[in-house]
């Protein structure tokens, strides 16, 4: 289709009746997007709106159940982010996909090497590479290792690899999450001005309202799936978003309520200006007895500070102390002698061994419990562990390998090892992830026993229901800060608590 017969009604890149589930859950309902060339479009909406499924599969990343794409007018379906890609569309994820031990100009041309006589040409790549950095005014040199770069330079070689492939169309996840407020201003003016430019189509998904929407044409909020407004961005457009986002629903928990009016129980963890490379001064109290939530959007530092606090993340400044002891962790073995327990949010990745059934998994970090002149007694293990997983109406072949139990199942096991492992410190990240309606009232239930048996146990959600459900206080992260004094939730709504986190 030639550029005299498109229309400018059909020029662009368009979504049209998007719909996609994950088993049986709905994640997108019928949403409908565009971006033109030379435009951004700004990508709103909380924590599982749908807004990152939506970027993958116009990037190619994930097929939809239903709908159309087009590009110009022409209809268009990608298997893969590579076909995505040699059809002109790109995507920068937040986690960047470059390789720090090599250099700039290895990075720009990784995958597509330039080759003479069956060799890579360095000389020839280092050449275009410099001529590229020149163009877009990146003030690196093409023999630098991409270790040594700020992130905001790493972020644009990224974006101009993915432009010297004819990206017509790319689409930028969280951009500034990792970045001050300078250095976001500085990025997403390059941005603008290659969009312009170059006549680049350009999707921002960001939470990041005050930053993104200076540079936006467009602008579009998804809530639940479903597409609530898109328009031109204008002088009301901040507040129409928040307005939409925030919404206007209420919750009350009548057992926060009860717990909010005490809080003169012993500290079982207190954190004071706790610092590294992606939390600022984030201080916190949580008393034995008493769930504690975190809540944040994407990149706001909530999972970073549990893994702080277990000795998977640095700490590069603050204090920190359990039962009045200063405590550091520099390992998860430190942090489990130290008393604290940790459920990841990547069950499946780092949460458990596939190979092993479910008993095994229950006492992994317990067996030393379990040994008798360095032999396991396995059968004393597995007994115990038994006898917890049916309490914990653990149904499947425990005996099996875990994998074969359902990801409600799976979970459960995992908090059998929590509860094994007898800490005074529980750090929860996600822990109804993937699970059904029934699982997680279990999970909730579970979670409700750990405070009646004295423990604290602090809980990481994307949930705002889940949180007012089963917490009593709330502390609320925003770019690696969180806010002084927690928010008891028997006095928030979901509104309430998703405007502390975006304003």
């Amino acid at each position: 289709m030639t550029d005299e017969i498109v229309s400018q009604t059909d020029r662009g890149y368009r979504a049209t009746g998007i719909r996609k589930s994950y088993n049986d859950v709905a994640v997108l309902r019928g949403v409908d997007f565009v971006v033109k060339p030379g435009q951004i479009h700004g990508l709103f909406g909380h924590n599982g709106a749908g807004k990152s499924t939506l970027m993958k599969i116009l990037a190619g990343a994930e097929t939809p159940d239903s709908g159309a794409l087009s590009v110009d007018g022409s209809p268009i379906a990608f298997r893969s982010p590579a076909e995505a890609l040699s059809h002109g569309v790109a995507c920068v994820y937040q986690e960047l996909r470059l390789i720090p031990a090599l250099t700039v100009a290895e990075n720009l041309f990784l995958g597509r090497e330039i080759a003479r006589n069956g060799m890579r040409d360095n000389r020839r790549m280092r050449a275009h590479a410099q001529r590229l950095l020149d163009e877009y005014g990146i003030d690196v040199r093409a023999t630098d290792l991409l270790r040594d770069l700020s992130h905001p330079d790493k972020q644009m070689i990224e974006v101009i690899a993915n432009l010297d492939r004819n990206a017509s169309y790319l689409f930028l996840d969280e951009p500034t999450t990792a970045l001050s407020g300078a250095q976001a201003e500085g990025l997403l003016a390059r941005i603008k001005q290659i969009a312009l430019a170059k006549r680049i189509g350009v999707v921002l998904v960001s939470h990041k309202l005050d930053e993104v929407l200076g540079v936006c044409d467009d602008a579009t909020v998804l809530m639940a799936g479903r597409e609530l407004f898109t328009d031109r961005v204008g002088p009301t457009t901040k507040q129409r978003i928040m307005d939409c986002i925030v919404g206007e629903e209420h919750h009350e928990s009548p057992r926060s309520q009860k717990k909010a009016q005490d809080r003169d129980a012993k500290s079982a963890i207190t954190v004071r200006n706790l610092s590294n490379p992606w939390l600022r001064d984030v201080s916190l109290d949580a008393k034995a007895g008493e769930i504690v939530g975190i809540y944040g959007l994407a990149g706001s530092g909530r999972t970073r500070f549990l893994r702080a606090l277990y000795g998977l993340d640095r700490i590069d400044g603050g204090r920190v102390e359990m039962g009045g002891r200063a405590y550091r962790a520099r390992e998860p073995i430190g942090a489990m002698a130290s008393g604290i327990a940790y459920l990841t949010e990547e069950r499946k990745k780092d949460g458990f061994i596939p190979a092993m059934s479910a008993l095994q998994n229950v006492v992994l970090s317990t067996l030393h419990r379990y040994s008798r002149f360095g032999l396991v007694q396995h059968a004393s293990a597995h007994a115990a562990a038994e006898a917890l997983l049916e309490r914990m109406r653990i149904k499947g072949q425990v005996s099996s390998r875990i994998t074969g139990l359902s990801g409600g199942n799976q979970q459960k096991v995992l908090f059998a090892r929590i509860i094994q492992e007898d800490a005074a410190v529980v750090l929860l990240d996600e822990p109804t992830k993937g699970v059904d309606i029934g699982a997680k009232s279990d999970i909730y239930a579970i979670i409700r026993q750990l405070v009646e048996d004295g423990r604290c146990v602090i809980v990481v959600s994307s949930e705002e229901e889940e949180l007012l459900e089963i917490c009593d206080y709330i502390y609320v992260f925003k770019s690696g800060v969180c806010r002084e004094a927690p928010l008891a939730a028997a006095d928030l709504s979901i509104g309430a608590l998703r405007k502390a986190a975006w304003a």
